[in-house]
């Protein structure tokens, strides 16, 4: 950014230190092209003629108050979808959203009581059907030993 005046210079630094603007920000430009092109004033350009400050005052009325009005236009769409926008029922649908989640949850903590208990059952009811099972295997074993036995006996 040129700027010959010093006094401008160090209010320009303190300023970009201020509000924490870096070399090459878009504010930075927007003075370097009020430095140049003096519009307020109504001054001429260093080194021009009052009609072509006019000319640029024009050109950029004519880029920046289309971009404002759509700006605005926006703002306006925004706050009525705002305004529109039933937060009271947004939230108890939120509400209801989360009972339903809590309720689940609690039913599937009973679910899972349920199934470890008929799990803790079928332990119990494997544990005594162990030894009924083992003394029947053994109980057929020493018969089909005692058959095999007579069998052998009888037709030897």
């Amino acid at each position: 950014m040129n700027t010959e005046n010093p006094e401008i210079r160090a209010r320009i630094l303190d300023w970009q230190k201020r509000y924490q603007i870096e070399d090459g920000d878009p504010a930075l430009a927007l003075l370097e092209l009020i430095n140049f092109f003096p519009l307020a004033s109504g001054s001429s350009p260093a080194g021009g003629d009052p009609s072509s400050a006019a000319q640029i005052s024009e050109a950029l009325k004519t880029s920046l108050l289309p971009a404002i009005d759509r700006v605005v236009f926006q703002s306006q769409e925004l706050q009525n979808r705002l305004t529109s926008l039933d937060l009271e029922s947004f939230v108890k649908q939120i509400q209801a959203y989360h009972e339903g989640i809590d309720y689940c949850t609690k039913k599937l903590d009973v679910v899972k009581k349920e199934s470890d208990a008929l799990s803790l059952k079928i332990e119990k009811a494997a544990a005594s059907i162990k030894p009924i099972t083992t003394g029947a295997v053994l109980l057929l074993m020493g018969v089909s030993g005692i058959l095999g036995f007579i069998l052998a006996r009888v037709l030897a």
